[in-house]
């Protein structure tokens, strides 16, 4: 790296080391900070909502309750009954988190896959249910983040506290999202690429929970000539597929499109108040005022391009931290869909840059980047209000073009030395 460049801080400073601007210890407390006031924040709510028993007042698992009801109807009544809105409803507003004032509507919008995966939470109580979920989800994300930075000293050292006080760690806890399982699934399997290849295809083959957001992994996969974790994926895929439709029935596939039609028509295109807080390119695109084919036409131009700059990175570099990176802030660039609370993947994409940059230096403006990248999920959740720019897809682009440029910083072949005496 050249001379702007410092190592991130992972303890204490040897002597004569100068203090970085933003080092481990700082971090910790910085997180610390964020970390009491959302303690602060849950337990006035809870004092406001009477213990969160007060039905006048939403209460925290607002999406989980999605997937609990969708479970508790797939259960009592039919897997396809998941897919009937106005039942759907119902069962939300009896044992779902949302206020009986509220007049938000959270249809169940997910592939047969999930479904199947859901399946068993309704056996539980929705409260015990959903504790469980998110803390699972949590535990698997800082593994493997812990995983990518390749520091599990750091880890006991209290590293675990810019991760678990991370604004979209902590959206996902309020809202018991299932993104945290996503980012954690593509994150283990780019990991194990090398060591596990055929448990690497498997964890990716799981991805069909979210598909959207696995555009770009068959793209990385054969760029970097992972013939036989692309195989395991399909096949993965193939059999979660089958097994998905064999125990939920075939109608839940035309069930599941008619969903996606609804979600396009009133979320993704429909939706200017949604676009807000929406850090994809369509969304940016459309807040700028482009009409949907325009819009579209956009999203279609960064897919490609962050197709390209994953190509580029995963046929030059074997290296686990700077292949996730990119593949994760492309992910965010590819979808047409993303939501605030999905943007763990960026904190993956964080990580995997913060692990190459402990090994060769990281420079002030890649710190002063990740500082925003940790901050954009705060900033998705109030834009609605704030009704600021769609920054997201500029922030995942500085992420793509960070991972490229360290790539093509390593893979540069070395300047021949000049004959003495030129």
């Amino acid at each position: 790296m050249n001379g702007e460049a410092v190592r991130l801080d992972t303890g204490k400073h040897g002597q004569g080391a100068g203090r970085a601007w933003l080092d481990l210890d700082r971090a910790r407390v910085y997180s610390a900070a964020v970390l009491f006031l959302f303690i602060l924040l849950m337990a006035t709510w809870a004092w406001h909502s009477h213990g969160f028993t007060d039905s006048h007042v939403s209460r925290p698992g607002a999406d989980f309750a999605v997937f609990w009801s969708a479970s508790y109807l797939a259960l009592s009544e039919g897997p396809v009954h998941a897919y009937d809105v106005a039942r759907h409803l119902e069962v939300m507003a009896t044992y779902g988190p949302l206020g009986i004032d509220s007049t938000m509507v959270l249809p169940w919008l997910y592939p047969p896959t999930f479904l199947l995966v859901v399946l068993p939470l309704a056996t539980l109580p929705l409260a015990f249910s959903y504790l469980l979920f998110v803390a699972g989800g949590a535990y698997a994300y800082l593994r493997v983040i812990g995983g990518l930075v390749r520091a599990s000293s750091m880890l006991r050292r209290g590293f675990w506290l810019p991760v678990l006080a991370s604004p979209a760690v902590l959206a996902c806890c309020i809202l018991g999202q299932n993104s945290l399982l996503t980012a954690s699934l593509v994150g283990a399997a780019v990991c194990l690429l090398n060591r596990r290849p055929v448990l690497a295809g498997v964890l990716i083959g799981l991805l069909a929970i979210k598909p959207q957001l696995a555009l770009l992994i068959p793209v990385a996969l054969i760029a970097g000539r992972h013939m036989r974790t692309l195989a395991s994926a399909a096949a993965t895929v193939a059999i979660f597929v089958a097994v998905s439709v064999a125990v939920c029935g075939w109608e839940t596939i035309p069930a599941f499109l008619h969903s996606v039609a609804w979600a396009r028509a009133h979320l993704v295109e429909g939706s200017p108040a949604g676009w807000l807080g929406m850090p994809s390119v369509l969304a940016a695109a459309q807040l700028a005022g482009l009409n949907p084919a325009a819009a579209y036409a956009v999203q279609a131009l960064a897919a490609l391009a962050a197709a390209a700059s994953v190509v580029y990175v995963w046929s030059r570099t074997r290296e686990a931290p700077l292949r996730t990176a990119v593949l994760a802030a492309a992910a965010l660039l590819a979808t047409p869909y993303v939501r605030h609370y999905e943007l763990t993947w960026m904190g993956i994409a964080v990580a995997g840059l913060i692990g190459d940059g402990l090994r060769h230096g990281l420079s002030g403006r890649e710190q002063a980047l990740f500082v925003v990248a940790w901050l954009l999920p705060a900033f998705e959740s109030v834009n609605p209000v704030l009704r600021m720019p769609q920054i997201g897809p500029v922030v995942s682009a500085l992420l793509v073009i960070v991972a490229v440029r360290r790539t093509m910083s390593r893979t540069a072949p070395a300047a021949v030395p000049a004959p003495a005496g030129t």
